[in-house]
């Protein structure tokens, strides 16, 4: 037992930091801080980003409101931007069209950009695995219950949810009419089923065309 005990005690230091990825912070005020920090989350408790300007340095702990966005990257060299931003949910409900805007900001995860869009992904929690693989995941027994799949305009600043797993085809139409509505017809191509349900790239990328 006094083995295992010491084992773990050995081993505690390792998993403490590498819990912790090298990052740049950008502030609200613009000035930006390198070093190391912790993934953004979304739970319910977690509402500071933990950072250190070195891996042996003291703990600073920054409210999610000051940081606006987080740049991780991973041991290989992968980088991923985390953005803090409103989130606006569209949904169909009886016939009329509804935009609701989620009362806090939440941490998303760019995964794609084009000239006109940004496509994210939103969930509770995120986690780089041992591949360097940054994943969204959604804890069981929690208020989530989708991991989100959101899109931004460039000049908006606001992003909004278009698609999720667990949504239905018919959902994803929907929000994304909404979405489009500034040009009829690709919401015409969107209705008669031209893109995947979670293919939100491949729209984001389709809709870039229209401003060639």
């Amino acid at each position: 037992m006094k083995h295992v005990i010491v084992l773990l005690l050995i081993c505690t230091p390792f998993i403490l930091n590498a819990q912790y990825h090298k990052a740049k912070l950008q502030m609200v005020d613009g000035s930006l801080k390198d070093g190391f920090a912790k993934l953004p989350s979304n739970k319910l408790l977690d509402s500071k980003v933990e950072f250190k300007v070195s891996k042996k340095a003291k703990v600073e702990k920054f409210k999610d409101g000051e940081v606006s966005k987080i740049m991780i990257r991973s041991k290989g060299g992968d980088q991923y931007v985390f953005e803090r931003l409103p989130i606006v949910h569209l949904f169909k409900s009886f016939g009329r069209e509804i935009e609701r805007e989620k009362s806090q900001k939440h941490w998303v995860l760019l995964y794609q950009s084009n000239k006109k869009l940004s496509s994210f992904s939103l969930a509770q929690r995120y986690k780089l695995d041992r591949n360097g693989v940054m994943k969204s995941i959604t804890g069981s027994n929690s208020i989530w219950e989708f991991v989100y799949f959101l899109l931004k305009r460039t000049e908006e600043d606001k992003a909004y949810i278009v698609s999720g797993m667990g949504f239905t085809n018919g959902q994803v139409r929907k929000a994304m009419a909404i979405y489009f509505n500034d040009i009829p017809e690709f919401v015409e191509r969107i209705n008669n089923k031209e893109f995947k349900k979670h293919g939100v790239h491949e729209v984001a990328n389709e809709y870039a065309k229209y401003f060639n």
